[in-house]
C-alpha cells in the first residue's frame, strides 16, 4: 500500500534529509539530478555504477541505495523500432540518459555509435568511457545514420516547439527516438511521424523503465497488462507485449 507522488525539488541535499527523516520508502529521480545524487547514496547498484547516474532510490533502515531502470527501459524502447546490429546510431546528448541507452545498444551488439553534445569535452569524455565515436554538435545537421536518438532536453516545456536538430535534417535517418516526455509528442517527434520514419517516444522507455522500478520498490512484478492498457488509452502510440 504505497502512495506515489511527483515532488519538485530545490535543495537537492535537504530532500534526501527529508526521505529518511520522514522514512520514505523510495524515490525516482529525474533531470538534473540523476548524477549529483550519487554523492548523496550509500551504495549503488551495478549498473547504476556503470552508468554513473540514479533514477531509482531505495531507502532501507535509512540507508540509501541508488539503482539504474533507464537501460532496462531504454532497451524496451530500441526493440520498438527493430535496432539491428548493422545499424549506425547517433545520439545527441551526453548526460546519465544517454550513457544508460549506450549500454543498452552496446549489449545488443551495436558497436557503430556515435555521440554529440553542446559541450564538445563532456561528448569526448562519454566517447572514451564507452569506446564510441563522436561529432562535434556543429555538424550534427549534416550527419546521416541508421538512428537518431535525441536525450537533450529540447522540446521539453509544454510551448518548446524546438527540434535539437533542423527540420530539414531529420530526413538523414531511418528511426528517430526521442527520452523526452511529452504526452502530445515533440516536434521531433511529430516531424518524424510527418515523414513516416519509425519513431519511438520518451513515453515508451519511461514506461519500462517505470515497470522495472515498480519491481525495485515493492519485490513483486509490476501489472504489465493493467498498465499497457491505460497507456493504450491515453497516448498516440501503442505498446505490444512480448516475453521478454
Amino acid at each position: 500500500n504505497y502512495f506515489y507522488k511527483a515532488i519538485r525539488v530545490v535543495n537537492l541535499n535537504k530532500t534526501i534529509e527529508a526521505i529518511k527523516l520522514l522514512n520514505i520508502k523510495g524515490c525516482s529521480v529525474s533531470m538534473p539530478f540523476k548524477e549529483e545524487i550519487i554523492k548523496y547514496l550509500d551504495y549503488l547498484d551495478k549498473d547504476a555504477k556503470i552508468v554513473g547516474a540514479v533514477n531509482t532510490v531505495i531507502n532501507k533502515n535509512n540507508t540509501l541505495k541508488g539503482y539504474n531502470t533507464d537501460i532496462f527501459g531504454a532497451y524496451k524502447a530500441l526493440q520498438a523500432i527493430n535496432i539491428n546490429c548493422k545499424d549506425s546510431i547517433l545520439i545527441l546528448g551526453a548526460g546519465g540518459v544517454a550513457r544508460a541507452i549506450i549500454i543498452a545498444l552496446q549489449k545488443q551488439k551495436i558497436s557503430d555509435i556515435f555521440v554529440t553534445n553542446r559541450n564538445l569535452k563532456k561528448a569526448e569524455e562519454l566517447s572514451k568511457l564507452f569506446n564510441c565515436k563522436f561529432v562535434s554538435w556543429e555538424k550534427r545537421n549534416n550527419f546521416k545514420s541508421s538512428v537518431l536518438i535525441n536525450t537533450t532536453p529540447i522540446g521539453m516545456k509544454n510551448h518548446d516547439y524546438s527540434t535539437p536538430i533542423d527540420v530539414k535534417s531529420i530526413k538523414n535517418f531511418d528511426k528517430v527516438m526521442d527520452v523526452v516526455v511529452k504526452k502530445n509528442m515533440t516536434s521531433l517527434i511529430k516531424i518524424a511521424k510527418k515523414m513516416k520514419i519509425p519513431f519511438v517516444t520518451g513515453l515508451y522507455m519511461t514506461f519500462f523503465q517505470a515497470a522495472n522500478q515498480y519491481k525495485i520498490y515493492t519485490g513483486i512484478d509490476a501489472p504489465l497488462h493493467h498498465m499497457v492498457e491505460a497507456y493504450n488509452k491515453n497516448f498516440n502510440e501503442s505498446i505490444v507485449l512480448d516475453n521478454n
